[in-house]
Order: C-alpha cells, then sequence, then structure tokens
C-alpha cells in the first residue's frame, strides 16, 4: 500500500510539471517527532510547508528514516535533502553540499535536581549511568556513533529518540541524559513545573552550526534553497517558525 501511495506521489508531482525533492528526516525534536499515531510533525516538516508555498518550481516531500541509516539512505537516493546537520557528524564534506548555517545549537548534560547535587556531579560521566539516542553523535564518544563503541567505553542506554531519552531520566533510567538545547528551550516552554526538576551542566557536549545538506545530485543547487529561505526570512515567515519552536536565540548570524 505505501509503494502505491509513493508512485501515485510521484506521478502527480511529474504531471504538474514540479520536480519531487524529497527531504529526509529521522526523530530529532523539536526538528522531527513521530507521534504515537505514527504521524510526524515538527519544525523540519513546517519549513518544508513553507518551502512549498514560497516557490512553484519544485515540490519538497517528507520521507522518515532513522539517525543510523541516514547516510546510507542519501547515498542510494531515497531523498537528496536533509535540514538541520552538522557536517561534523560523521558526513563526507566531498560528498555533500551545504548552506550557509540555518541554527547554532548544541548539546547538554542534564540531571535531576536532588539535595546537594551541584555542577560537579557532571565532572566525571565516565562514572555515571548515561542516557543517549540510538545514531546521534556525541563530543564525549569523539563522535562515534557506534553502539558497541559507546557502550564499550560508558555505562549508557541508548534509546530511540531525545523525547525518550528524557523521559528515561525522569523515569530513573539514567542519571544523565545528553540533550540538545533546541528540545530542551521547547521544553521549558511547554512544560516549565517538570523543567524546574532538571539541573543542566554549565559545560557543553558539544556545540553546532545546523545546516540544509544536499546530494550532488539533488534537484535543486545550494544557491537555490538558499534564495527560498532567505524570501521565507524577508517576509517575516521564518522568524515566527523560530519562535513557535524557541529556537528564535540560536539563528545563525
Amino acid at each position: 500500500m505505501k509503494r502505491w501511495c509513493w508512485l501515485l506521489l510521484l506521478l502527480c508531482c511529474t504531471a504538474w510539471g514540479h520536480p519531487l525533492i524529497r527531504v529526509g528526516g529521522y526523530p530529532y525534536a523539536p526538528f522531527v517527532v513521530k507521534d504515537d499515531s505514527g504521524r510526524y510533525r515538527g519544525l523540519t516538516l513546517d519549513l518544508i510547508a513553507l518551502l512549498n508555498d514560497i516557490q512553484q518550481d519544485v515540490h519538497f516531500v517528507f520521507v522518515p528514516t532513522s539517525a543510523p541509516h541516514r547516510y546510507k539512505a542519501l547515498a542510494l537516493g531515497r531523498f537528496s535533502l536533509m535540514l538541520f546537520e552538522d557536517i561534523r557528524w560523521d558526513w563526507n564534506a566531498d560528498q555533500v553540499r551545504i548552506t550557509r548555517p540555518l541554527l547554532l545549537g548544541g548539546e547538554r548534560y542534564v540531571a535531576l535536581k536532588a539535595p546537594g547535587r551541584d555542577q560537579s556531579f557532571f565532572d566525571n560521566l565516565a562514572q555515571r549511568q548515561l542516557i543517549g539516542v540510538s545514531g546521534y553523535h556525541y563530543g564525549i564518544a569523539d563522535f562515534d556513533a557506534t553502539a558497541s563503541t559507546l557502550k564499550q567505553r560508558f555505562n549508557i542506554t541508548l534509546v530511540k529518540d531525545n523525547i525518550s531519552a528524557l523521559q528515561g531520566l525522569f523515569k530513573g533510567r539514567g542519571e544523565v541524559a545528553i540533550l540538545n538545547l533546541s528540545y530542551l528551550n521547547q521544553f521549558d516552554k511547554d512544560y516549565p513545573e517538570q523543567a524546574s526538576l532538571l539541573l543542566r551542566s554549565n559545560r557543553w557536549d558539544q556545540q553546532y552550526e545546523l545546516r540544509a545538506l544536499l546530494s550532488p545530485d539533488a534537484g535543486i543547487s545550494v544557491q537555490q534553497l538558499e534564495q527560498w529561505l532567505a524570501r521565507l526570512k524577508e517576509s517575516g515567515q521564518l522568524a515566527s517558525l523560530w519562535t513557535k519552536y524557541g529556537v528564535q536565540h540560536q539563528v545563525a548570524p
């Protein structure tokens, strides 16, 4: 059934004269969130909708993947564009094209507040029970996302996404979760009472520049994509999108 749906979508887009640009994405809140019904939502999908509204040259569609498999999926041509990636996350700079930074971000260590617990709790993370996400790259592990390596070096539980990582922390399944700033900011906004229970590290696990990443045979150029993003910025739609997801303070200069 899914195969027929993809074929129908492809035929429709071809009939309309709009080349299809597939945009890959994996659960990474607030950019991509998979809800309990199996539907995808988030900043990335909202941006795709805005890009479709701002121009009529191509039609963007979202294609789900997973963090560990996104490299092979891009190489196989299942999609040709990814939004909000950092080149250091195991991408080969000679095999992809990248835009200017869209957002700045990073990962911090997060624990539950407890009497007597302070920043020294994060001093020796090798002695802590960590929670991370399968396929994510962490500074503490020298950006090696291999599950076996992570588990060999650290006492770490790997879960499916960063929402599950934070839930695991609240449920006592680990002492320290590694979470991205964008998701933490949105959590602060949506759940202030629960957020007040969290102790965040002052130091970063990593800091990064989130960009759009295109395969060499993508149907659009970096310049085209940046022009459409510039139009969204000029119209104020991009600023509204950043504010909606609590990332307005992370916009790259």
